[in-house]
């Protein structure tokens, strides 16, 4: 049966049956209806939901894309409100409805997830904008929802302002006050964007809310933004409805690879490295190896290699200290309390024999920005979503080995097998450090080695189990290293001899030991001027 056109102007849909229509490629089953020419539903055909359902990225009728205009009649038009005739290709993979010379177009390539969009408004006012309406909502399709409502995000890319976004938190509005050219509604591992390739969107006003009620429903947050289009004889945009996949968005060279963060705030520096070496590394890997538990492991070898040189600069400057420990122990019994008067002699020692107090720092320093790069990139590579290693079921999402039936503060209602192994390998490191340090008065430094893990117990127990395997890995590595260099590499007596030797040749210049060293010794005039007054 043909449904009726309804008039233009008319407000309300004709008494006719509703129909629903779908168009479908390799990837993409997108249905619409009849009664307003929207989508309605989004299936993506080769993801799951964490429970095996089939992935919706969005379903029913609150979502939505409605054109509004004025017509040339004077009459006030939305097409939510109209009854269209619809049409079908015979591959499967157009539909066009119709109604009084208004004509909407939806068309998909043989595979991917780009959906063109072209609207012929044939009775509106080309002296007028066109109102559009964008509605969506986000559903649940991840195991922790803590984690998905926290990845729900509006982003969107600016003419002039460039990229930005902001997390779906509460319901509250923003206004794009100038030509966008894409509005993404971002979920955790999938995305829906509106893309246009030519200025068309003049401005946007988005109005977000996180979904009221039982998240049992699957609901998330909603959607809704309110575009105003330049007047256009044809309105022709696209509409991205797929994963947040790096390699595929960063194809399209549209900037929406941003989309996925690799960076944080303050931390934003170190997407670079997830670019230039992370992202790399992982997708090479991945191209000869197919288990991804697998790549992390090379790729924590791997990286652990491009750092070892600095390790190994670490572990002989702290040699040298132990080295110096009887020469420093001499010097607090010689000076007493005094430990201004320690501090300055101390300096003057490490001058002579050459050694950097600083340079078992630098290692740590230099693992900081690959710390935050990985625990940007790990959370949102979905390679990982759904992928399974050892025990772990998803390494998306944490590895639990133990559903606790009560939620304990500040750890969690389960058990992470991946955490309990990296927090007793950081426990094994701790003890190590404490050995090899030369000054252990400080109780702060002394146990603070001991209260990093701990933390670490209750912080990295919600974390997805990649990275958890990860820092594992490292740490296992790190140890091995340790033992290697320490017992096989490192010569202790010839440490010593070097550093006797170099004691009896001129100090070279150090600027920052210089100035550490005048910095201790103006605190000593000062201590001393302040007890003789």
């Amino acid at each position: 049966m043909v449904a009726a056109a309804a008039i233009p102007g008319d407000t309300t849909t004709q008494a006719i049956p509703e129909q629903f229509s779908s168009i479908e490629n390799d990837d993409l089953l997108i249905t619409f209806t009849n009664q307003g020419a929207y989508a309605v539903k989004a299936e993506l055909k080769k993801f799951k939901t964490f429970d095996g359902r089939p992935l919706m990225l969005f379903d029913g009728k609150n979502n939505l894309i409605d054109f509004g205009y004025k017509s040339v009649n004077g009459n006030l038009v939305h097409t939510k409100t109209v009854a269209f005739n619809t049409t079908v290709a015979a591959d499967k993979r157009a539909i066009s409805f119709v109604a009084n010379g208004d004509e909407l177009t939806y068309k998909l390539e043989p595979n991917g997830y780009m959906l063109s969009i072209e609207a012929k408004l044939a009775n509106s006012d080309k002296s007028q904008n066109v109102s559009m309406q964008w509605k969506s909502q986000s559903l649940l399709t991840e195991k922790d929802l803590q984690s998905q409502q926290q990845y729900t995000q509006i982003c969107f890319n600016l003419e002039k302002e460039g990229y930005d976004y902001f997390t779906i938190k509460e319901k509250e509005t923003h206004d794009l006050k100038e030509s966008v050219k894409w509005l993404s509604f971002k979920q955790h591992y999938f995305n829906t964007t509106l893309i246009t390739d030519s200025p068309l969107i003049a401005s946007a006003k988005v109005d977000v809310a996180p979904a009221q009620g039982d998240t049992a429903l699957h609901l998330l947050s909603d959607f809704d933004a309110g575009l105003t289009l330049m007047p256009k004889d044809r309105i022709q945009m696209k509409m991205f409805m797929g994963p947040n996949d790096y390699k595929l968005l960063k194809s399209y060279h549209r900037d929406l690879e941003e989309i996925i963060p690799l960076s944080y705030a303050i931390f934003g520096f170190v997407k670079y490295i997830n670019k230039w070496l992370i992202i790399p590394i992982f997708y090479g890997l991945a191209k000869i190896v197919s288990s991804y538990g697998m790549v992390i492991l090379l790729l924590t070898i791997i990286i652990r290699l491009l750092m070892s040189p600095f390790t190994y600069k670490s572990y002989v400057s702290s040699a040298k200290m132990k080295a110096l420990k009887p020469e420093l122990d001499e010097l607090r019994e010689k000076l007493g309390d005094d430990k201004q008067a320690f501090g300055v002699e101390q300096m003057k020692l490490y001058r002579q024999a050459g050694v950097n107090p600083l340079g078992g720092c630098l290692p740590a320093l230099l693992q900081l920005p690959v710390f935050f790069a990985l625990l940007s990139f790990f959370p949102h590579a979905i390679e990982l979503r759904q992928s399974k290693f050892l025990w772990a079921k998803d390494l998306s999402t944490y590895d639990s080995i133990l559903n606790l039936p009560f939620t304990i503060p500040f750890y969690g209602d389960h058990i992470s097998l991946f955490t309990i192994l990296f927090v007793i390998t950081s426990l094994v490191l701790a003890l190590y450090s404490m050995n090899m340090t030369v000054d252990q008065s400080n109780p702060m430094m002394k146990y603070m080695p001991f209260i990093m893990p701990v933390m670490f117990l209750g912080i990295f127990n919600k974390l997805p189990a990649s990275l958890t395997f990860y820092y594992f890995v490292s740490n296992v590595i790190t140890i091995i290293l340790q033992y290697v260099i320490q017992n096989y590499i490192i010569d202790p007596d010839k440490i010593h001899a070097q550093i006797q030797a170099k004691k009896k040749e001129p100090p070279k210049e150090n600027k920052l030991m210089a100035r550490m060293a005048e910095m201790q010794k103006q605190q000593l005039e000062r201590a001393k001027n302040q007890g003789k007054k």
